[in-house]
């Protein structure tokens, strides 16, 4: 009997303890599932974690949960689990860190390369101009060819500012807002720098081919314009004239920049103008065998005269006849019906030296009203004989 009282005594006293260590062991194993859960969503292996430091405080936390586990628990599949994992992210932990200053002095470069870009690509307008005429063969043509000149030579500086930077891809991954359509943008400036003498030797050859079209397709519109109803301007006379004269102009303007792209310019290149105003003189002389004098220019006004010769003779032209389209003058007023001015026109028909026809003008005179007695100015009228269009008439 005392020997089974002993044994429940004995039992009694083991079993609290048996029962502590069972609930330690589930305790171990739900906590090292949690920090499982926790270290594998903050410390990936597989790549960097999206936030360091979180990862670094996640492990560092769990390290102290494992470090206090009894040895006799260490057994526990989950503990192992946790403390292998833990001993590679704590291993990854310095190259981690390597990597994000790494990253930093990437970024910090990138983008003090990026405003350089942005400095460089401010100051070379022209990288915009040679990319027009790379992908917009429609653009405007500019006929002149010292600008095309000037041009060039803002080409070769900005080559030298571009090109090996861009050879070397150092802009490559510049910051833009521009599209990849865009001239600015890395890609599209980099291609103008390496290759702008492509894109404006063909540009260059557009301009010839444009000069010597559309110089003759004006001059065959202008004589049209000539036969059909006496119209001519005294700036068109020289091109219709001396055509000659004029293309070989056209060959010694050009031939600066033809020679900077290798681009052959034969003298006869413009022959085709020369051709188109062939018929020049013989539509002039018919032109000047016809009455184009209107019949509705009937009226007559001294004061107005006066100021019509004054600019023609000015002029050198000398006046045969003049006539107004209206009876009375033109007055304009203000919204409080005060007079501000008032205009009268007509026709002038006057010869210049050295023509065999006369031509006529279409001037209009202007009084200033400067009110109270004084009322209006005399009538006066601007006249300007380079860029007046007139008719080609007979004179009587």
């Amino acid at each position: 009997m005392k020997k089974i009282l002993g044994y429940f005594v004995l039992f009694a006293t083991l079993l609290p303890g048996a029962a502590l260590a069972q609930q330690y062991d589930w305790q171990v194993r739900n906590s090292m599932k949690t920090n499982l859960e926790q270290i594998n969503k903050y410390c990936p292996l597989t790549t960097r974690p999206d936030d360091l430091d979180r990862c670094k405080s996640v492990s560092a936390n769990i390290r102290k949960q494992v470090d206090r586990v009894e040895p006799q628990n260490r057994s526990i599949a989950e503990f192992k689990k946790v403390a292998e994992y833990l001993v590679k992210v704590e291993k990854k932990i310095p190259e981690w860190e390597k990597m994000l200053t790494n990253d930093a002095e990437a970024k910090k470069q990138h983008e003090l390369m990026s405003e350089e870009y942005k400095n460089k690509i401010r100051a070379q307008g022209i990288i915009g101009s040679i990319w027009g005429m790379k992908s917009d063969p429609k653009k405007r043509i500019e006929l002149l060819p010292e600008l095309l000149l000037k041009d060039v030579e803002k080409a070769k500086a900005m080559e030298k500012d571009f090109l090996e930077p861009c050879k070397a891809g150092k802009y490559a991954t510049a910051r833009t807002f521009s599209k990849d359509t865009a001239w600015d943008h890395p890609k599209n400036a980099c291609d103008v720098a390496m290759n702008w003498r492509t894109y404006f030797k063909a540009y260059v050859e557009r301009v010839l081919e444009s000069v010597r079209t559309e110089t003759a397709r004006t001059i065959v519109y202008h004589l049209k314009r000539l036969e059909e109803k006496g119209e001519l301007y005294e700036f068109d006379i020289p091109r219709l004239a001396k055509t000659a004269e004029v293309v070989a102009e056209f060959v010694t303007k050009y031939t600066a920049i033809c020679a900077e792209f290798g681009i052959p310019l034969a003298a006869d290149y413009f022959n085709n103008v020369i051709e188109a105003a062939k018929p020049y003189a013989d539509t002039l002389k018919k032109a000047g065998t016809v009455q184009r004098w209107d019949s509705k220019a009937s009226f007559s006004n001294d004061g107005v005269s006066s100021a019509f010769k004054k600019v023609l003779g000015d002029a050198k032209l000398s006046v045969k006849k003049i006539g107004l389209t209206h009876a009375d003058y033109s007055i304009t007023k203000n919204g409080l019906g005060i007079p501000l001015y008032k205009i009268r026109s007509g026709f002038i028909m006057v010869k210049a030296d050295g023509e065999s026809f006369c031509r006529i003008y279409y001037l209009t005179a202007r009084a200033e009203y400067e009110g109270g007695r004084k009322g209006y100015t005399k009538p006066s009228a601007n006249f300007d004989r380079k860029n007046e269009g007139f008719t080609v008439s007979k004179c009587k």
